[in-house]
């Protein structure tokens, strides 16, 4: 059953055409700053909590958000000195620690210590990966180095990649082309292993000298070594582990100076897949609260400081993002769709009570910054219909002042009605759809469709967002596209079995669910059925070949980037944990390999790729390209020798300007 529901929403600039003001939005103009939103550039909280500050035609200005009095307005500051006395005022580090790198080596310097640099750890080498993020940058990791609450010690990584395989790239821009070697651990293989090391700040700018130790950390507890977090005295470390296959994590207490482990707090296991994303918060009386799916959605639980679990903050079928709590430790403030699952909203509930209260009620999406106590944030706001709004709210939702409400930076762009709405699968799930209508559009006309795809694991493309999609899928509607994108089950925000049931098949319910999006599609009477292309890179570029060898006389042409083609040449981390190994899986893998379904293409294919991708590795669509010239498949091919994953700055419009052209033929 195919029904529309919910929501029905449009740009600002639907009608602008009326008052003579049309053009098209210019894609190099994008990359020139043509289309900048209004900002308040440098907005940022104070340490006293009471106090923000901001810039504007080089001048700061700083502000009581409780009395709106402003406290600090220099009326001229040179450029120069604007930047020194911000640099000055923008360092809220409670010690003052910085980490600096040169020529690989990771050094720490503090000013409490008359300026003085100091190497974070000696033990370094080659195929050593030191200080930086580990583990491909999965479950939350951004960062190499964490500082303890007090500053007293760093937490730092250390990935040894020399048991790994090497894997070329070839650099065409020499007068000889160069190859060099990454380290690049497919499914399957030998994978890296990781420490976690201490540096004692204070002992070691006392010495003037390197003292660190590691973290005694055993593999059969887990191999990846997520989630570090220091305990508020600092006695402790805690750990979440992973092990390879994904579905048995460990949040292990050690004794930080000693290095040992003390105690399994929490074990969590899924038939399908773990994935620890969120570091542990810490009330002031040892207590914490832990980020769990175990009950189908993420919620957030307290537990003692033994690992006993009090009990279960949140619930409900909507998952939790938590931000962290108040200084009376009364609520705790987290992000959240549970509203509207294309909405993003930030919540609090009640520690003690339960309740919940939605602090930004406005239709759409939400994004907080608080100040350090947590009693007063910065909400940027927008919708399809809203630009970018910079409201100041207390920790109530109470609206305290607008700071920055940004033009339409497209009101000269003639843009046709964005409409967001949801239709069923086979399964009854609901399934979040977006339509870019064209400019002047006539429901008794016949249009062809763009449809753009991702479909992967933590992704969400449609959301009541301004610009939803992005600059280019409008552009295309303005082409006279109806511009169509759907979030299939395997994406987020949706819930465990909505977003795990893809777990070791890889393109069957996504596929399956983006044809139910095409059989809407074609039960339009304004819709083209005869010309539907599809678009989509890396994941998505993975889907359109699924998608076009699943339903080979179903679309007018298709066009893919940087795309997986056969899983067993993806990476250990993501690949296995939602197919296992190649030996645990073979049929898995088999059905998801396209390259065993080249033959089926039957429609116009454009598929390009960045020679230098670190992600998706070149050899998957050369392979592709191999066996369609061994199959006898014609298809256009396209590289762009010095980009990595996506084709990014001005060159993108290269890109754009290259899928725009192959769908109008």
């Amino acid at each position: 059953m195919i029904k529309r529901v919910i929501l029905t929403l449009s740009t600002l600039c639907s009608f602008i055409c009326m008052s003579g003001q049309s053009e098209k939005i210019d894609l190099k103009g994008v990359f020139q700053g043509k289309y900048r939103y209004d900002n308040l550039r440098g907005l940022k909280w104070q340490e006293d909590n009471l106090h923000y500050s901001y810039t504007q035609n080089d001048s700061m200005y700083q502000f009581d958000y409780k009395t709106n009095a402003k406290i600090f307005l220099p009326k001229e500051v040179k450029k120069t000195d604007y930047k020194t006395l911000y640099e000055e005022l923008d360092n809220d580090s409670k010690n003052h620690l910085f980490v600096t790198k040169n020529e690989g080596y990771v050094f720490v310097e503090s000013d409490l210590y008359e300026g003085k640099a100091i190497l974070l750890c000696p033990d370094t080498g080659k195929h050593i990966v030191f200080g930086e993020t580990v583990h491909r940058s999965e479950w939350g990791i951004d960062e190499g180095q964490y500082f303890s609450p007090k500053g007293n010690f760093i937490a730092f990584y250390r990935m040894d990649e020399s048991m790994v395989e090497d894997y070329p790239l070839v650099d065409v821009t020499a007068p000889i082309a160069e190859v060099y070697f990454m380290k690049y651990p497919m499914a399957g293989r030998t994978s890296h292993q990781v420490k976690v090391g201490i540096f004692d700040v204070k002992d070691a700018f006392s010495k003037n000298q390197t003292v660190y130790h590691y973290i005694e950390t055993d593999l059969e507890d887990g191999e990846f070594l997520t989630n570090v977090t220091f305990s508020p005295d600092e006695k402790f470390l805690y750990i979440t582990h992973l092990n390879r296959a994904q579905n048995h994590s460990k949040l292990i207490k050690y004794d930080l100076l000693a290095g040992k482990k003390l105690a399994v707090l929490i074990e969590e296991k899924d038939d399908r897949y773990v994935e620890p994303q969120k570091r542990i918060i810490f009330l002031k009386n040892g207590n914490f609260i832990y980020h769990s799916d175990r009950d189908g959605w993420m919620h957030c639980y307290l537990y003692s400081g033994d690992g006993k679990l009090i009990k279960q903050l949140t619930s409900g079928n909507f998952a939790v993002d938590a931000i962290g709590l108040d200084d009376k430790e009364e609520y705790l403030y987290f992000n959240t769709h549970k509203d509207f699952p294309v909405d993003h909203y930030i919540y609090r509930v009640n520690i003690k009570k339960g309740t919940y209260e939605n602090l930004t009620p406005e239709r759409g999406t939400h994004h907080a910054i608080f100040n350090h106590d947590k009693s007063a944030f910065f909400d940027y706001f927008n919708n399809t219909e809203t630009p970018q709004k910079i409201i100041l709210r207390n920790n109530k939702g109470k609206i305290l002042k607008e700071l920055c409400a940004s033009k339409n930076p497209y009101q000269n762009c003639n843009l046709g009605k964005t409409e967001i709405f949801s239709i069923q699968n086979k399964e009854g799930d609901a399934l979040y759809c977006r339509m870019i209508y064209p400019q002047n559009f006539d429901p008794q006309k016949k249009y062809p469709v763009f449809l753009y795809v991702y479909g992967g694991p933590h992704s969400q493309l449609v959301t009541n967002s301004f610009m939803s999609g992005g600059v280019f899928l409008q552009y295309m509607a303005q082409q006279g596209y109806l511009v169509f994108t759907l979030d299939n089950r395997g994406t987020g925000h949706r819930g465990a079995d909505f977003e795990k049931c893809i777990h070791r098949n890889l393109g069957v319910k996504e596929v399956e669910d983006q044809l139910c999006g095409v059989k809407y599609l074609k039960s339009l009477p304004y819709v083209d059925a005869d010309h539907i292309g599809l678009d989509g890179w890396s994941y998505g570029g993975f889907m359109v070949l699924s998608l076009i060898t699943a339903e080979p006389n179903t679309f007018k042409a298709a066009s893919c980037g940087g795309p997986v083609v056969d899983w067993s040449k993806y990476e250990v981390m993501y690949g296995e944990r939602y197919m296992d190994t190649p030996e645990e899986n073979p049929l898995g893998y088999a059905n998801a390999n396209i390259l065993n379904k080249v033959e089926k293409i039957n429609c116009p294919l454009l598929v390009m790729h960045g020679a230098q991708d670190h992600t998706v590795v070149w050899q998957h669509t050369l392979q592709l390209l191999n066996k369609a010239i061994e199959k006898g498949i014609e298809l256009d091919y396209f590289v762009y020798p010095n980009h990595d994953h996506n084709v990014s700055g001005t060159e993108r419009v290269h890109l754009w300007n290259k899928i725009e052209q192959f769908h109008n033929q």
